[in-house]
């Protein structure tokens, strides 16, 4: 099990990207959370097995209206406390 903060730069406010990534997030298993950031990136915390956190990214990033132009991936400590996937705001 991998737990990660991804900042996904771009395209990514005003298009549908929370809630795509928390249908997304549902549909693999995976926990955590997303939230749109003031500078206009959106930051998500996933929590899962490396494959499927893999194919969140993969997912998200190929969906419609949303452009992703970079990402920053940090690696953090697994919290066991975690149990859904949520928006934040």
């Amino acid at each position: 099990m991998k737990r990660y903060k991804i900042i996904f730069k771009g395209r990514v406010q005003g298009v549908g990207f929370r809630y795509r990534a928390l249908m997304i997030a549902k549909s693999l298993g995976l926990v955590g959370s997303v939230k749109n950031l003031y500078d206009g990136n959106v930051e998500v915390i996933l929590q899962g097995s490396r494959d499927l956190i893999d194919e969140f990214i993969n997912l998200i990033e190929n969906e419609n209206f949303i452009r992703v132009e970079s990402k920053v991936i940090n690696e953090l400590g697994i919290d066991e406390t975690l149990n859904k996937f949520e928006i934040l705001y």
